[in-house]
């Protein structure tokens, strides 16, 4: 991975977290400064890979990263884009040469270049036969109801909270701060104060369907299930609950015995009417009468099979599910009293979930013709299936396309989301035409190719299920449900056959052998003897069978029961989280990216049968689904201007065009400190790979001079122009502390496929304490100005610089009184953990501005519990510290106001943030200012991982890539009047279908006292307007960047610690036992600290 303009295809990353998958693609790229936006459009949702934790935060958003690349003169225009999240890689690409960088996005979500955009309707809009329906006019004058009424109501609390000036100096380091904030009952979870009016109106289509509600209540219960221990065959431990002893029944074994409690019920019941998700929840609609409880049923032991084994179902309940209460609540958005409910969020979650189990029910009825994934995705596996094979690295995957659903409330009515979202499954149907299709044979050790294909392959069949077909001694032919072991494979049983009487045999030196290569032990009259597979089969079934590898179907008991591939299917549906090769992110991205009106016809048509929208069971429960997508008012923002310098070393103006801009007859606002000292490297990651002269180098020099970057114009020579890799990195990492280097640029030779990229930011960042810049030679060496200004912005930001600014100050930003901050968590997912090693660790990134330009972003990381997405209370320590960051810029005060974009969290921990890292900050403000004069404080979360999309409903409003324009915002006909949020899509996404991000403010004591009713248009511009300041790219990104840099900061902080997350695919054969290895200690250099060592 360079730092470089076009971003190249990193890993997926995300897990689900509320069925929204965390997929950060996308590639804005912005001229003159390539960098890793997280713009572009929306590359298909893609499950699985790197997850943050429940709820909505799912990175499994299949987003990869992607290129750029506008085009115009010396930058500006349009360039491709790739998925939601990823590089605003500098463009560049007109008449003066082009600037494309080759960077690899380490995205979250994965990276990965964009594709063009073969899907049809890219100059398309959406319609229902030509007809656009307008916005619901009840729902808009209900809405304008509420917010007035709020408004009224809170006018006294306005007027109150504006006379908190400020009238003495703060804490420590002078002038800051106001008296003690208001009651945070007051100020958390904030009513929206009005609706925003700034912007051109326009008409969008939402991915949302109206739900109809008849009932009033439904009733609850919980299931706990267990199995009945067998005298002949007690249950192994394995997978026991904690303290129990007893295995817990979960997956596919629950979802059959959930059938069969369905079963029963019906049969004592003929009435009765249920719908579960086949785990533990049962809704109904009245209070059932059980014959026993707990109950018995009976299931097969596996699919096919005579045996049938026993479970208890103790039913806990009902617990009343009031509908009708969340209806009253939707039409007056009303707390309860004294505001007992003001900072309970999500609201009426009970009934929401309910309502999600009765729309999930009927497609997670029938586990072969649709893949239920995670609570909201389902996979057609049947006819309608659409999936396209993985084979470029002999993997049996698959990528598949289904649909996402999830009731959401709103304003006057409950709504469905409805999203298309991609998955990677197991390759299933018959294994020959698996085998044939991956050009798979058995193997001898000697066949170097064949081995490599049928190592690579292995990887992924542990725990695979298939149906075994075979036939009775009576002649039936009987199809038995199985999971795979593995291959056939002679190095296991030279390890666990020791023991055995009789274990397998394999012809000499045959590794992964076939029929006539393995020999088994049958007992006989006479005593017994070997025979081959081939023999067998043939014997008993007259098969012929081919030279495919042996599939075994024993058990870690019992192994090497070798079945030949002509008697195994693959099941269909089988999902299967692992990190994408870069062969198979490309397919997967290519498969996945589809344009806006393709996406829209697919939700509006495709989705309802998969989903069973429109199944007459719904109406057991009153329950039906409006068949047309919803549209909603939106509005576009106008872009801000941005200031450069000219050659004259004025300021100059430079406006946006579609998201987009060119710094021609520029230069940099601010350059940072002078860079003096400065050294270069060809790193060869091959024997005779090409080399980068000293004249390119001095080239690039004096280019970024021109730039008016402050550095020196020749580099000092390094001790050698070529070093190994392994041999002699850190010999010259030394070397450069010990001769005060600022500055090292690394020639890859080609670009970084096996973390060489992490080695180098770990001993730079933390160990030498040396910015580092990383280049491929075969795009440096061309000297292309485009390249060589991507990589100098991102210079110009190391050494201290500000690449540009905005040209209108806000408000609450000028004199030099506000701090603006992002922080974020990431998480550890799909990771080849070690037996007996703890979890890696999560880590947090932290930034904060220090100056009114908002152009220097200094970060702090460090580790936290595995999967944990609260900050602890070195939250506390982290803001002091950056307190004192912005006091050192400013003067020696404080901050007067704070405002903090807190990202990636998902609704449910709304509540979490404000309960357990608000009182960390509170803490932090406390120790830096006077008791009396305490600053105030607005947090806004911004969430990316989420399933809301909007669609142009006229090509007049659309862009060239067919979605709606950059500025887009909205605000109202799918969001809650009772809370502040808003849906923004400040980015053209030039490829795929844009990704709004969701902004929701969970507390406000700036805004709303000093705006009154504007400040909801003042918070708008503020987070759309600083979307233009992401300082790697001249284009607006997806995300605002305190958000975005904090998500940076911890890309870096896993580069950082390459034992932990450079590691690629989990081998369940090879997994090998071992401690956890330890960088709790491991933080970035103090050389490094204030600075944005990460861009």
């Amino acid at each position: 991975m360079a730092d470089r303009g076009r971003g190249n295809r990193g890993g997926f990353r995300g897990g689900d977290r509320g069925g929204g998958g965390r997929g950060r693609g996308g590639g804005d790229r912005g001229d003159y400064g390539g960098g890793r936006g997280r713009g572009g459009g929306d590359r298909g949702d893609y499950g699985g890979g790197r997850g943050r934790g429940g709820g909505d935060r799912g990175r499994g958003d299949y987003g990869g990263r992607g290129r750029g690349g506008d085009r115009g003169d010396y930058g500006g225009g349009r360039g491709l884009s790739g998925g939601d999240r990823g590089g605003d890689r500098g463009g560049y690409r007109g008449s003066f040469s082009g600037f494309r960088g080759d960077g690899r996005g380490r995205g979250r979500g994965g990276g990965g270049f964009a594709r063009r955009d073969e899907s049809p309707g890219k100059t398309m809009a959406f319609d229902y036969n030509g007809k656009v329906h307008e916005p619901d006019a009840e729902i808009t004058k209900l809405e304008n109801q509420i917010v007035a009424a709020q408004s009224s109501s809170l006018t006294a609390l306005t007027s109150q909270m504006g006379k908190l000036n400020v009238k003495g100096k703060g804490g420590k380091g002078g002038k800051g701060g106001n008296a003690a904030p208001p009651s945070d009952m007051l100020t958390q979870f904030p009513p929206r104060p009005a609706y925003g009016s700034n912007g051109r109106p326009v008409t969008l289509w939402a991915n949302y369907f109206k739900v109809n509600l008849k009932l009033d209540t439904f009733y609850k219960y919980t299931m706990n299930t267990k199995k009945v221990a067998s005298a002949s065959k007690p249950e192994s431990k394995k997978g026991a609950k904690a303290g129990t002893g007893e295995k817990e029944v979960k997956g596919r074994e629950l979802l059959f015995v959930v059938k069969a409690v369905l079963a029963k019920l019906l049969e004592e019941d003929k009435k009765f009417v249920g719908a579960t998700e086949f785990k533990d929840a049962l809704i109904t609609l009245k209070p059932i009468t059980l014959s026993a409880n707990p109950m018995t049923v009976q299931v097969p032991r596996s699919e096919g099979s005579d045996e049938m084994v026993s479970y208890t179902v103790e039913f806990h309940g009902p617990n009343e599910i009031r509908v009708d209460d969340m209806k009253k609540y939707l039409t007056s958005m009303a707390d309860g009293p004294a505001g007992a409910d003001a900072i309970s969020f999500p609201r009426f979650p009970e009934v929401v979930d309910a309502i999600n189990i009765i729309l999930g029910h009927k497609p997670r009825s029938d586990h072969i013709k649709t893949a239920a994934v995670g609570s909201s995705r389902f996979f057609p596996f049947g006819d309608d299936k659409i999936i396209k094979e993985l084979n470029q690295n002999w993997r049996a995957l698959a990528a598949a396309r289904g649909y996402f659903q999830s009731s959401r409330l709103a304003t006057g009515r409950v709504l469905l989301n409805a999203n298309v979202t991609h998955g990677v499954f197991r390759l299933s149907g018959p294994m020959t035409q698996i085998f044939d299709g991956l050009e798979i044979r058995a193997a001898s050790k000697g066949d170097n190719m064949a081995m490599r294909k049928l190592r690579a392959f292995a990887k992924f069949l542990p725990k695979t299920r298939v149906w075994y077909n075979f036939k009775t001694a009576e002649g039936k032919t009987v199809r038995r449900g199985k999971a795979i072991r593995g291959l056939a494979n002679w190095s296991e049983v030279a390890k666990k056959g020791k023991t055995m009487a009789h274990p397998p045999k394999f012809d000499a030196n045959w590794e992964y052998g076939g029929p006539k290569n393995v020999q088994f032990w049958i007992d006989g009259d006479k005593g017994g003897r070997y025979v081959t597979v081939y023999d067998y089969y043939k014997q008993k079934y007259n098969l012929n069978l081919k030279d495919y590898p042996l599939l075994d179907l024993g058990t870690e008991q019992k192994p090497f029961t070798y079945v030949p591939a002509e008697m195994i299917e693959i099941q269909p549906g089988q999902v299967i989280k692992a990190s994408l090769t870069m062969d198979e992110t490309t397919a997967m991205l290519d498969f996945a990216c589809r344009s806006p009106y393709s996406n829209a016809l697919s939700i509006s048509t495709a989705s309802r049968q998969v989903l069973e929208l429109d199944d007459p069971s719904l109406e057991n429960f009153g329950v039906s689904v409006d068949k047309h997508l919803l549209t909603v008012q939106g509005r576009v923002l106008n872009a801000p201007t941005v200031v450069y310098l000219n050659n004259q070393r004025k300021t100059t103006d430079v406006r946006p065009l579609g998201g987009a801009w060119n710094m021609r007859s520029v230069r940099v606002y601010k350059p940072g400190t002078k860079i003096e000292r400065w050294t270069w490297v060809n790193l060869s990651l091959r024997p005779n790979a090409p080399t980068i002269g000293r004249d390119v180098v001095l080239a690039y020099g004096k280019f970024l001079v021109g730039m008016g970057i402050a550095i020196n114009e020749t580099p000092l020579a390094p001790p050698q122009e070529v070093i190994a890799y392994n041999a002699d990195l850190d010999k010259i990492f030394a070397w450069l502390q010990n001769n005060g280097i600022q500055l090292f640029v690394i020639i890859l030779s080609e670009k970084d496929t096996s973390g060489v990229y992490a080695k180098i930011k770990q001993l730079g960042d933390c160990t030498y304490g040396v910015h580092t810049s990383c280049v491929v030679g075969r795009s440096f060496g061309k000297g292309s100005p485009g390249y060589f200004a991507n990589v100098g912005l991102k210079v110009n930001l190391k050494a201290g610089g500000v690449n540009h600014r905005l040209k209108d100050e806000f408000s609450i930003l000028k004199d030099g009184k506000a701090m603006i901050v992002g922080y974020d968590v990431t998480h550890p997912t799909n990771l080849p953990l070690k037996k007996g090693a703890s979890e890696p660790p999560s880590l947090v990134g932290f930034v904060s501005s220090i100056d009114g330009d908002l152009g220097q972003w200094p970060a702090l990381s460090w580790e936290q519990t595995s999967r944990q997405e609260m900050l602890s209370s070195k939250l506390t320590e982290a803001f002091m510290l950056r307190l004192d960051t912005w006091s050192k810029h400013n003067g020696g005060r404080y901050p007067d106001n704070i405002i903090i974009y807190r990202d990636g969290v998902s609704e449910g921990q709304f509540s979490l943030v404000l309960n357990q890292e608000l009182p960390s900050i509170r803490e932090a403000c406390r120790k830096k200012y006077s008791p009396q004069f305490q600053p105030k404080i607005t947090l806004v979360v911004s969430v990316k991982r989420h399933q809301t999309r909007f669609y142009p409903s006229s090509t007049d409003e659309m862009s060239k890539s067919g979605n709606i324009v950059n500025g887009t915002i909205v605000d109202r006909g799918v969001t809650q009047t009772r809370y502040w949020d808003f849906f923004l899509t400040a980015h053209d996404a030039l490829q795929g279908t844009a990704r709004p991000a969701h902004y929701t403010v969970l507390l406000d004591e700036i805004f709303r006292p000093k705006f009154g009713t504007k400040a909801s248009d003042e918070l708008e511009r503020l987070t759309h307007e600083l979307c233009y300041l992401y300082g790697r790219a001249t284009k607006a990104v997806s995300i605002c960047p305190p958000a975005y840099y904090a998500d940076i900061v911890c890309e870096r902080a896993r580069a950082h610690r390459p034992e932990w997350f450079e590691q690629k695919d989990v081998d369940s054969q090879t997994e090998t036992t071992g401690g956890a290895p330890s960088t709790v200690g491991r933080q970035v250099h103090v050389n490094l600290r204030d600075s944005m060592y990460y861009i």
